[in-house]
């Protein structure tokens, strides 16, 4: 019993402690200074093993129809390209000064799941500046960037231009 009370009183004096930290002002909330390793680690592993999980029952259409990519080409270009860059396409003002820094889907998505990236592009990622387009676009048009993005890393900055001529060219897909 008393071992009991004794891990109780440590758990509530370790409790107090972090209220106390996070009450003092002491938390840096800084965007420009990187996070410290170890409360990197900590939301990096949180976010990955979260979408990991909750991005298992996503059932994964086809996407390769032509128009889907054209769609999301045109819903890349205006929601995520500000942050995210593109092939020959810097990350903005705004996406450079994001912490954690944005990835650069140009090369990282390819590595990425469909059904995660679906999820992460429907939801968004809480403390990070990834904002959840679920509430403005359909799943039909968040597949499409998924579609999108699968092709990404294997376009050049040209295709990437031919693409943005080309939409500029057509009708804009409906909202």
């Amino acid at each position: 019993m008393k071992t009991v009370l004794t891990v109780i009183a440590t758990l509530a004096v370790v409790a107090l402690a972090a209220v106390g930290f996070l009450y003092s002002g002491r938390f840096d909330v800084a965007a420009n200074r990187p996070d410290s390793g170890l409360l990197r680690w900590a939301l990096s592993t949180a976010a990955d093993r979260s979408v990991a999980r909750l991005a298992q029952g996503v059932q994964v259409p086809p996407l390769t129809d032509p128009e889907m990519l054209k769609t999301g080409f045109v819903r890349y270009r205006e929601n995520c390209v500000t942050c995210h860059g593109a092939p020959g396409v810097e990350a903005s003002e705004i996406g450079q000064g994001l912490n954690p820094y944005p990835p650069e889907l140009a090369s990282h998505a390819a590595a990425g799941d469909p059904r995660e990236l679906f999820w992460i592009v429907k939801n968004g990622i809480r403390m990070t500046g990834m904002p959840s387009f679920g509430v403005t676009h359909t799943d039909a048009e968040i597949w499409a960037i998924v579609a999108f993005l699968e092709k990404l890393p294997k376009m050049s900055p040209q295709e990437y231009q031919a693409m943005a001529g080309a939409a500029q060219a057509a009708p804009k897909p409906p909202a």
